[in-house]
């Protein structure tokens, strides 16, 4: 067990490595906790280990090196991997990965087979397809739901075993915006209301807003931890972490800002960009 069971995941030097000769370090000696009901999100270029970390968490692949707890378990001490999911991890992809011949209601109750008495999985699927407000399409086949239609079904899915943690791999990537930012703020009042634990893997800054911990990955590494602030203090960030902003930090673009500023509002720029993660 976990010595701190406070934390849904705790990984030491967690590491993945790909390949029998030139090998592709995936995962790079990651540490990160995350404490019962965060909200966090898991940001970084493609390849740089996002979705790898994701599926380590929830017990699709092993890790090749270090210890990762998910709810106070070793996973490498549980022999029963799908058990072991389906009562403690929820899981939301890209795609849907809805079958298309069973309605929202019948999809729903999938995950429950075998861990839910059959008298009570129907009642708990239209309690769940009414939480993401599709208690009016629970007889509906997929082809005849929208993308964001089907998403929410995909949630409630994924919430079928109460599980303590939901990891969600590019949630809204299939989606448009309006439909993207409707997805977030059902995460968001879920994990406020029913306190479940989401980690949501993304490349989008406007999903990353919406959640309440950033961490950012290159390399295989977490390089850097955001706690998400205002509008205008996330504004910052981006801004300080773009080459522009690196490069005004090192007065090598200031001559960009200088006709438009005076020398006092020039050292205002600086000065809140260098703070723009609370730090420096």
């Amino acid at each position: 067990m976990s010595e701190n069971k406070a934390w849904v995941i705790e990984t030491h030097d967690l590491d993945r490595v790909y390949g029998d000769g030139d090998l592709i370090r995936a995962l790079d000696k990651v540490n990160i906790r995350i404490a019962a009901g965060e909200l966090v999100s898991v940001m970084g270029p493609s390849g740089s280990g996002k979705s790898t970390l994701l599926n380590v968490i929830g017990a699709l692949d092993r890790p090749t090196g270090g210890d990762i707890f998910v709810n106070g378990e070793n996973l490498a001490t549980i022999t029963d991997l799908d058990n072991f999911r389906a009562r403690s991890v929820g899981f939301i992809f890209q795609l849907h990965n809805l079958l298309p011949t069973l309605t929202a209601r019948e999809n729903v109750e999938i995950p429950m087979t075998g861990h839910v008495p059959a008298a009570e999985r129907g009642k708990r699927a239209k309690e769940l397809l009414d939480l993401v407000g599709m208690a009016d399409r629970m007889n509906h086949l997929p082809g005849q739901l929208s993308g964001g239609q089907r998403q929410r079904v995909a949630i409630a899915r994924a919430l079928a075993n109460n599980p303590p943690l939901v990891l969600a791999d590019e949630p809204t990537g299939s989606l448009d915006t309006a439909n993207g930012q409707e997805l977030m703020r059902l995460l968001r009042d879920l994990n406020e209301e029913q306190g479940t634990t989401f980690v949501v893997v993304t490349h989008d800054p406007a999903v990353a807003r919406q959640t309440k911990r950033v961490l950012v990955m290159q390399d295989g590494k977490i390089v850097r931890e955001d706690i998400i602030g205002s509008p205008d203090e996330e504004d910052l960030k981006m801004w300080r972490h773009s080459n522009l902003g690196k490069q005004i930090l090192a007065g090598t673009e200031l001559h960009l800002l200088e006709e438009k500023l005076s020398s006092s509002e020039l050292k205002a720029v600086k000065k809140a960009l260098s703070v723009a993660n609370g730090k420096s």
